[in-house]
């Protein structure tokens, strides 16, 4: 370096390892170390012009070096988005050996990439984030989320994504500390409110319009920007334009099948194929008259083995809509579903014949319900499956029937509905007996 012209008021410290200097065409100071272990040199800029300052803040970062080399921990270690890059393609390597289901690969994944990356920037270096940062985040969260239970799910992805991947690969020598915090009984009882009937029926009679190409605008206004914050607005190609009509109609079947069987959604109704759906025909008495027999078309469901509960067979009144989905594919788009399809199916562009892509269905979601008016609460996907539970409880469907059909413990059912139990059962709570005829005929012996 002592020949070099570009470097100026060179400063060599302990013992040559550390170097401030300054380069001829920067008034900043910087420093410069060299990482044996690695074989190359550390260089950073000190964003200062005084000499004395930057041999300050030289001689701290030269410790935090000091101290990452001690510990075998890699100096030039990788981005965060680096890291969810090598992570996934180490994840999804175990999901096919077996080691993990695909509910558990994409529900981790998932969460990193969406939720614990964006916070801290997927450009920071995964040494970077510190314990006091980490802390911010897990509180941070513990104000968002609805239950403490779902945080110590999250804290469990953060975990593996440490140990297997990070900690594993030398990257980071340690996961930095995450504050206790401890769910109670009363963080796991009573779910969110859902869909009442008129909400419910605002929604299905909305979407027969919804669903008209003539209804659907070339224009596209989205809940959160594309590209641009200031970006709201995408105007639709030819063929992104038949995506979205086509994706509109499966949409609607989706909807509509959700909210009669109560499937977990995303992942449990966008892994169905057509070899998973029967459709038979049952009679029924005085489901809308006292009196009347009425015949359905009930759908018998087979769920995976790979979903969150493993296999179950799940029934709802939804055969009418996977028929009329069946015959969209045949008549408006000339195709005939085979046994390997997915029910959901993308049909344009580079995914087509995959399932419907979650994060299309996510963003349409948002758009319907924005445009249908219905802001009561914030209504998420979820929902659906809340507002299926709902009403076979209002129905007098017996609780261990609706755990069995829904993939859940009799005891999560009761804890998390049991207000709705109460509410069904207000009449017999508040009845009475007649007392006077009680003691009219109680005898004297």
């Amino acid at each position: 370096m002592s020949g070099s012209t570009w470097v100026q008021n060179k400063t060599e410290l302990f013992e040559g390892e550390l170097v401030v200097f300054q380069r001829a065409n920067s008034p900043n100071f910087y420093m410069r170390v060299y990482i044996a272990r690695e074989s190359k040199h550390y260089q950073k800029s000190l964003k200062t012009k005084s000499q004395y300052e930057a041999i300050e803040r030289a001689k701290v970062e030269y410790k935090i070096l000091q101290q990452k080399v001690a510990k075998e921990e890699k100096v030039f270690t990788i981005t965060l988005r680096e890291a969810i890059e090598g992570w996934y393609d180490n994840e999804l390597k175990r999901e096919r050996r077996g080691v993990i289901t695909n509910s558990t690969f994409l529900k981790k994944t998932r969460y990193i990439r969406n939720t614990f990356a964006p916070h801290f920037g997927l450009e920071t270096r995964v040494n970077d984030i510190s314990n006091n940062q980490m802390i911010e985040f897990i509180d941070m969260r513990l104000r968002r989320v609805k239950k403490k239970s779902s945080l110590k799910q999250e804290v469990s992805c953060i975990k593996t994504f440490y140990n297997s991947y990070l900690i594993k690969k030398g990257y980071v020598f340690k996961i930095p500390e995450i504050p206790e915090f401890t769910s109670r009984k009363g963080d796991t009882a009573k779910r969110e409110d859902t869909f009442n009937l008129k909400e419910w029926e605002k929604l299905y009679k909305f979407m027969r319009e919804w669903v008209k190409p003539k209804n659907v605008s070339r224009i596209r206004i989205a809940n959160s920007a594309y590209g641009k914050k200031e970006n709201k607005e995408k105007e639709m190609n030819d063929w992104e334009y038949l995506m979205e009509i086509h994706r509109r109609t499966v949409i609607r079947e989706l909807i509509l099948i959700a909210g009669s069987t109560g499937l977990r959604l995303p992942s449990e109704i966008l892994s169905l194929k057509w070899g998973d759906i029967r459709v038979k025909k049952e009679k029924f008495v005085g489901m809308f008259n006292a009196d009347k027999e009425t015949e359905q078309l009930v759908a018998i469901i087979k769920v995976g083995k790979d979903m969150k509960t493993g296999a179950r067979t799940a029934q709802g009144l939804a055969g009418s809509y996977f028929i009329r989905l069946k015959n969209y594919y045949r008549t408006e788009l000339n195709y005939e579903p085979k046994d390997t399809d997915y029910v959901f199916m993308e049909f344009f562009g580079r995914r087509k014949f995959n399932a419907l892509d979650r994060y299309a269905l996510y963003r349409i979601w948002g758009e319907l319900i924005r445009d249908c008016g219905l802001n009561r609460i914030d209504f998420q996907l979820y929902h659906m499956r809340h507002f299926f539970i709902t009403q076979s409880i209002y129905n007098g469907v017996d609780l261990l029937l609706i755990s069995k059909n829904c993939g859940n413990s009799p005891n999560t059912i009761f804890n998390h509905y049991e207000h709705i139990e109460m509410e069904k059962q207000t009449q017999k709570l508040l009845q009475r007996r007649n007392t006077k005829e009680v003691m009219e005929n109680e005898i004297e012996i």
